[in-house]
């Protein structure tokens, strides 16, 4: 539940030069209920008026309305500007017309408040001198004006003061509770600064299933070996490396143990021999140790047989 707040202020004629509100005579007391979260009104202006019945009627009037005995000070939160003015006129005209004494104990300590004044001041760099609130706010005049107003019994131009200086108020206090965030100051959460929760994850949990266990074997070539037996058999590597193309002639000059196609070449001649001497019998030629295909460039043609045979090896 949220403590009543109220826009308050008191207006006075003084005949010194300076505003004094131990001798000052209160003229009107104004106050309008009002949210202080929003600075929005909750209710209509009201204003007591000296001139329409006297300054004892309406200090009176006002006494009981919130400063009753047995009232709690929470009751009564005003918010205005300057209400240090206010509360010395509350106290010295209590005093002066004989009622329940209010001290400046009750007012200052104990009842809550709040005053732009400190606003207007930090908005004027600083500066207490001139930090009026119609510097910053549509309020057109200062108070400078309502002794003369009085004095003339001009009453409308006061009350049109009044009206206008509680909507610059509240305009004001509208504006900084709308963007109080743009100061970059947040309050804290309670208990200090707490680290967010973790973000639950969104991985899905798998099912963990046991460990297949692996067969054991003496040795990885064992043929008995169950993992060699499951492996696919692999093609040895040819660790060859292809033999350089040589000419005809130069196979047939080649050494015995080394040449392969001058081999299969005689071997070739020698069944052309054969087929010339019917007496002897078909001799198959020598297999060569090479793969088929490998001197497929070099075969003999054909009409290799009417060739002349090649002499005997040395």
């Amino acid at each position: 539940m949220r403590m009543p707040a109220y826009y308050f202020a008191m207006e006075g004629y003084h005949t010194g030069e300076k505003p004094d509100p131990a001798v000052d005579k209160l003229i009107t007391i104004q106050y309008q209920r009002i949210d202080l979260t929003t600075g929005e009104p909750l209710g209509e202006l009201t204003i007591l008026r000296e001139w329409e019945s006297s300054e004892q009627a309406i200090i009176t009037t006002f006494y009981n309305e919130f400063f009753k005995t047995g009232m709690p000070v929470t009751h009564f939160i005003p918010v205005g500007m300057s209400l240090d003015y206010e509360y010395e006129m509350i106290i010295a005209k209590c005093r002066q017309y004989n009622l329940p004494a209010i001290t400046s104990h009750q007012l200052y300590f104990e009842r809550p408040r709040f005053d732009l004044r400190s606003i207007v001041v930090l908005l004027n760099d600083g500066r207490f001198a001139g930090a009026r609130l119609d510097l910053f706010s549509s309020k057109k005049y200062d108070g400078s004006h309502m002794r003369k107003w009085y004095e003339n019994r001009d009453f409308k131009k006061i009350e049109h003061f009044i009206r206008e200086e509680t909507e610059a108020v509240l305009k004001l206090l509208q504006y900084l509770s709308k963007y109080k965030t743009r100061l970059g100051i947040t309050k804290k959460e309670e208990g200090g600064h707490k680290k967010p929760a973790p973000a639950p994850s969104s991985v899905r949990e798998e099912k963990a299933y046991p460990a297949r266990p692996v067969p054991a074997f003496s040795h990885p070539a064992s043929p008995k070996s169950p993992a060699h037996a499951m492996q696919p058999a692999k093609k040895p590597a040819d660790a060859r490396t292809p033999a350089p193309k040589k000419s005809p002639a130069k196979l047939l000059k080649a050494e015995p143990g080394t040449q392969r196609k001058g081999s299969a070449q005689l071997g070739k001649a020698d069944s052309g021999d054969a087929k010339r001497s019917p007496g002897k019998a078909k001799s198959a030629p020598p297999r060569s140790s090479a793969p088929p295909g490998q001197f497929r460039k070099h075969a003999p043609m054909k009409n290799a047989s009417m060739k002349k045979p090649a002499g005997k090896r040395r």
